[in-house]
């Protein structure tokens, strides 16, 4: 989702004051244009109450904000949701059945971050069952997106597969890309 012009110079001032350690001013800049339905605000205030920037962590406003910009298809959005759900981070109960369902929304939507955890997921049969074929897919379209990661995690899994399972795999990977 694109910004609307007018909220373009607000949202580049509020990143102007994040990125300098000014977390109360990027509040004040980005709050106003969150509650307003700015997408990107949002995901920045939920960054900002999940790791406490400016702010006391909160896992509650923080999936309020994940929530309010993943319905409107923010891939961004919809992989913290799924690490918030996934890891207990900022409060957030943990539930494996909600994480996998916002990393595997976001991983469909090209987030690479979210591709790698479901390949993780996969691998590790957490909130599923474990399925190397599944998990090795999963790697390998994140490595074709650049993930930094995914390439040697893939190589890994890879060793594990039989010849046909690893066919198998590639196949998946080839069909999820697609999409």
């Amino acid at each position: 989702m694109t910004m609307s012009i007018a909220y373009a110079g607000a949202f580049e001032d509020g990143m102007i004051a994040f990125h300098a350690g000014d977390y109360k001013k990027a509040m004040e800049i980005w709050g106003p244009l969150a509650e307003e339905g700015e997408v990107e605000a949002q995901v920045k205030l939920g960054i900002m109450h999940t790791n406490g920037l400016g702010v006391r962590r909160n896992g509650g406003e923080a999936l309020k904000w994940f929530h309010k910009a993943a319905e409107k298809g923010n891939a961004e959005a919809e992989y913290y949701l799924g690490k918030l759900y996934g890891t207990q981070q900022s409060g957030v109960e943990m539930d494996q059945n909600e994480s996998t369902k916002w990393y595997r929304k976001a991983a469909e939507d090209g987030n690479t971050d979210a591709q790698y955890a479901m390949g993780a997921k996969y691998f590790k049969g957490e909130g599923l069952p474990m399925d190397y074929v599944m998990g090795y897919a999963w790697m390998d379209v994140a490595a074709r997106q650049g993930h930094y990661a995914a390439p040697n995690y893939r190589d890994l899994i890879a060793l594990i597969l039989s010849t046909e399972d690893l066919a198998k795999a590639k196949a998946l990977s080839d069909e999820l890309a697609k999409k």
